[in-house]
């Protein structure tokens, strides 16, 4: 049975680990895109023969020997900074995907709302949709809301120190894009200009435990130490990721059990 995953850049890393550590998953697919490319590079050495790719996702086969697959698009990070591209092109690639899959697992939040309600814009798919969500079944805010725990545990941070600015070792490896466009500044001197006026005193470092800590902390230092704020850190987690993975399974496994499961009219691989 095919997991559909559409999911954002920033994501790359947790996506990988959990995907190749995740027993149940036979085969990873991936449709070869710029921001796909980090993605797949991290997942060649820990999958091996496991990993494929395709140029697009109408080359997928799926193969019925596998209890479950996963056929992956990625989608280039920035793009909350306009909504209406955002749900264009989430909307778009959710669809290509559906079309293969029996499930698909939506890896985004609200992402300053622009993601609100997605799921009934998509109620015609093909497939179910299985949304990031907090305990509460309420849709996680954003990409820092899911690796913290929840919304919940954001507002936990914000009431310590409301001048807190997150980081997590996605957020930081695209940060020479993300700062300059999430708060529309031309220069660097804008930015520190914003955050004098916002107050902002604190950056908090989520470690979720993936990559190498001691860059993550440098790297960390370093933004601290141009916008003069002071560092304090807390642990992240991948248990939202994960359960909405177990959730994509579940669903499918009840749905083949009740004969529900929609067959593929493409061959699958030999």
């Amino acid at each position: 049975m095919v997991i559909g995953l559409l999911t954002c850049e920033i994501f790359e890393d947790e996506m990988a680990h959990m995907l190749s550590h995740d027993p149940d998953i036979g085969k990873v697919t991936f449709v070869e895109s710029g921001p796909a490319t980090d993605s797949i590079a991290s997942l060649h050495g820990l999958l091996g023969n496991r990993l494929k790719r395709i140029k697009d996702a109408a080359e997928f086969l799926p193969d019925s020997a596998l209890s479950f697959e996963v056929l992956a698009a990625v989608l280039r990070v920035a793009l909350h900074m306009d909504k209406t591209m955002l749900r264009e092109g989430v909307a778009e690639q959710a669809r290509i995907l559906a079309e293969k899959s029996d499930v698909l697992v939506l890896g985004y939040g609200l992402c300053g709302n622009g993601l609100l309600d997605i799921e009934k814009q998509l109620v015609d798919l093909r497939c179910p949709i299985v949304l990031l969500q907090n305990k509460d079944g309420s849709t996680i805010d954003d990409c820092v809301c899911l690796v913290l725990g929840g919304t919940e545990k954001y507002l936990d941070q914000v009431r310590r120190e409301a001048g807190t600015w997150f980081v997590t070792p996605g957020w930081l490896k695209h940060s020479d894009t993300l700062l300059l466009k999430e708060l529309h500044c031309p220069d660097i001197a804008t930015v520190k200009w914003i955050f004098k006026k916002a107050a902002y005193k604190r950056v908090l470092m989520v470690d979720t435990g993936i990559g190498d800590r001691e860059t993550l902390s440098a790297e960390t230092k370093k933004f601290a130490d141009t916008f003069g704020f002071y560092v304090d850190e807390t642990k992240g987690t991948l248990n939202i990721l994960e359960r909405t993975f177990e959730q994509a399974k579940s669903l499918l496994t009840k749905r083949e059990r009740s004969g529900n499961v929609k067959v593929k009219e493409d061959k699958a691989e030999a």
